[in-house]
């Protein structure tokens, strides 16, 4: 039997485009390299998943924020949004498709 008392971990602040909050962070998490999108105009998958819905179309003109299109991951249903304003030039996958990581999905001209 140990006496030694073990201490809480200290909580530290996790600021998301959601909201504020405080947790405990691993030491993977805080030793991560964050990801940066290499051209905002080049929507890339990020995890592999199936493709749910496709809301845009080639010729479209989006905002900043508009909904691109949904998809089906880890149980989960995830939206990519419009990271800028403009013209879809290409849509590569439609309902349906199960995309990799990295998979270039839509292009912006």
């Amino acid at each position: 039997m140990s006496t030694k008392k073990e201490t809480a971990p200290e909580l530290e602040t996790l600021v998301t485009k959601h909201g504020t909050y405080r947790t405990t962070l691993s030491a993977k998490y805080k030793n991560r390299t964050p990801w940066h999108a290499k051209d905002p105009r080049q929507i890339i998958s990020f995890i592999p998943g199936t493709i749910t819905t496709v809301d845009v179309k080639e010729g479209d003109t989006v905002k900043e924020g508009d909904v691109l299109l949904t998809f089906k991951a880890m149980k989960m249903h995830n939206t990519y949004r419009s990271p800028i304003g403009g013209r879809v030039a290409k849509v590569h996958v439609a309902a349906g498709d199960v995309v990799a990581k990295g998979i270039l999905l839509v292009e912006f001209e």
